[in-house]
């Protein structure tokens, strides 16, 4: 789902994920409208389109991110999401890695819909 998807308005309650495989963002934005119906989830295949996906976004909950944590923390990407309240949760093998920090929570792949809710729900 391009970023093109997302309303011009301010939006409460929404959830950004950046992963570049289609059925995992697909299978954790399904989990998060189970969980939360009113949420605004924004799908982006790239960092670059994050600023723009925000702009618009009032308050984050949480971020999925697919990345490695040296390049996320104190990036552009990171004070976005931080900007509007939201909490980060990593995924990918160097995030296993390093393991939760307190700059970002950590989802182990392969994931089920239970560990994705985990992290929905912990904050």
């Amino acid at each position: 789902m391009p970023v093109s998807c997302v309303q011009l308005m301010t939006l409460n309650d929404a959830y950004i994920i950046l992963v570049s495989e289609t059925l995992v963002a697909q299978d954790i934005a399904q989990t998060i409208a189970d969980f939360d119906p009113a949420a605004h989830v924004i799908l982006v295949t790239n960092p670059a389109e994050i600023e723009t996906a925000l702009a618009d976004v009032g308050s984050l909950s949480v971020a999925f991110i697919a990345g490695n944590p040296h390049s996320f923390v104190g990036s552009p990407v990171e004070q976005a999401i931080r900007a509007r309240g939201g909490r980060t949760v990593l995924l990918g093998v160097e995030a296993e890695t390093t393991g939760p920090t307190a700059d970002f929570d950590v989802l182990a792949q392969p994931f089920d819909t239970d560990a994705v809710l985990n992290k929905l729900r912990t904050g």
